[in-house]
């Protein structure tokens, strides 16, 4: 009789070529002429026939019967199959396919065949209707969606092909911990005949992300395979901005090339620079990075901001290191109290200026100085006290690698300063006294203040009456 067997066994992909069906008095057997195995999983050779009681599955040879598989007498099995294959199906559905686990190149272009009921009068061998089992080694394969920015969701798919449903290859993702929220999907199905698993990596694209490899591997009984590693290309607006001198220093009146480095995918189209000098502020615009600035002046500051088609970022405020020689500062002076004569000298100078003295033309090297910065950049000072006895001319010199700058202070006499500053107060008080006697008392007594204080007569008197009558 002949038994309907379901299409899906009959044109599996990895059975190539037509099924072989042979029907020897009234007996018939279905198998392939081919399967393809994948290295390191199990292999299924399908087989279908009429009910059984035994079946056996020989290695075909010119001149042995080298046994594959009998679950009677397993001594009689190769040693090279023994522990390997197996029977699972159900002899009284005719279901007499043959599973041969860890599969190796060693299995390559194996023929096998089956003998149904070799006990029986009525068993046939079916010699003519081998099937040739091909080993292949599978490597996983990687898709990436080619547009990724960054926020958005990131997937990646890593998938294999197996043969073997009880022993499937595990698939691993090799990345790095930039991708965010990531999460693992698995999936398996079957596809004619063979096995379909499917892993996928799900996550939140990041910037650090571009430019890093990424690849997966499925580790199989006795051997991993790794897939071809993938470069990622994530689009993000500028992240980081900075502003890159050609030069640490730079001489005042020079120029300076200065570029805007910025970290984007795509690279910016566009730049602006801020320029800060001397309190004065301009912006430019250009759609190269680098810039070509001249005719540098002190407290120069730079800015950049790079765009993109996905935004825009600035980078921080620069100052640029300008050195320029020495200026003695109108702030610098001599005071005389008494036979003590004290100087102080303030110089604005990049880099910073030495300060030198001189006495009545004669330079000097004094012990009794101060020096130190001062809370305005680049402006140090130095003071130093000296005895006097007669009229004494000093002079101050500041000097750096770009020049020098000397100045004569004169010296002030603190003795007819300090009347002035002592008058000072009771001006203000006495002036103070005549708002409030103004305020709080008749015109009479105003002229009584007035006379107690400052004198004079009548004709001083009827002016004042005279003013408040106005």
């Amino acid at each position: 009789m002949f038994l309907t067997i379901p299409s899906a066994l009959l044109f599996l992909s990895p059975f190539c070529g037509t099924s072989v069906l042979q029907q020897v008095n009234g007996f018939s057997i279905r198998v392939p002429k081919t399967v393809v195995a994948v290295e390191g999983t199990c292999v299924m050779v399908p087989c279908q026939t009429d009910p059984y009681e035994r079946v056996i599955w020989y290695q075909y040879h010119n001149l042995k019967y080298p046994i594959v598989y009998d679950g009677f007498y397993t001594h009689n099995v190769e040693q090279k199959f023994r522990g390997r294959t197996k029977v699972l199906g159900k002899a009284a559905e005719g279901n007499c396919t043959l599973t041969i686990d860890n599969v190796s190149t060693a299995d390559h272009n194996l023929h096998v065949y089956v003998w149904i009921n070799p006990d029986s009068q009525t068993t046939q061998k079916f010699h003519d209707q081998t099937v040739t089992i091909s080993v292949e080694r599978k490597a996983p394969v990687i898709y990436i969606q080619k547009q990724i920015v960054e926020g958005e969701i990131f997937q990646a798919n890593c998938s294999i092909i197996y043969s073997c449903p009880s022993l499937p290859p595990s698939l691993q993702w090799n990345l790095n911990t930039f991708l965010e929220n990531y999460t693992f999907v698995d999936f398996h199905m079957e596809v004619h005949g063979q096995w379909f698993y499917k892993k996928t990596l799900r996550g939140v694209a990041t910037y650090l992300m571009n430019n890093s490899r990424i690849s997966c591997s499925a580790k199989f009984k006795t051997f991993t395979m790794g897939s071809q590693q993938m470069t990622l290309n994530i689009s993000y607006k500028p992240v980081t901005v900075r502003v890159k001198k050609e030069k640490k220093v730079v001489v005042e009146g020079d120029s300076i090339m200065i570029e805007c480095v910025a970290n984007s995918n795509p690279p910016p189209h566009k730049y602006f620079w801020f320029i800060r000098q001397l309190d004065q502020h301009k912006i430019e615009n250009s759609t190269q990075s680098k810039k070509h600035f001249s005719n540098i002046v002190r407290d120069t500051s730079l800015s950049c901001m790079a765009q993109n088609a996905l935004g825009v970022q600035q980078s921080i405020w620069v100052d640029l290191d300008v050195q320029y020689p020495p200026v003695i500062l109108p702030e610098s002076s001599c005071h005389l109290t008494g036979d003590v004569l004290r100087c102080v000298c303030l110089v604005d100078a990049s880099p910073n200026a030495s300060i030198y003295w001189t006495i009545n033309g004669n330079y000097t090297h004094l012990s009794s100085f101060a020096s130190a910065l001062t809370n305005k950049k680049h402006v140090i000072f130095e003071e130093i006290k000296i005895t006097v006895k007669t009229q004494t001319n000093v002079s101050c010199t500041g000097r750096n690698p770009h020049g020098s700058d000397t100045k004569q202070i004169p010296a002030v006499s603190l003795s007819e300063s300090s009347l002035m500053w002592l008058m000072l107060p009771g001006m203000i008080f006495l002036f103070g006294c005549a708002v409030l006697i103004y305020r709080k008392y008749p015109v009479k007594r105003i002229q009584t203040f007035f006379r107690l204080f400052f004198g004079g007569g009548h004709v001083q008197q009827q002016q004042i009456n005279n003013n408040f009558r106005r």
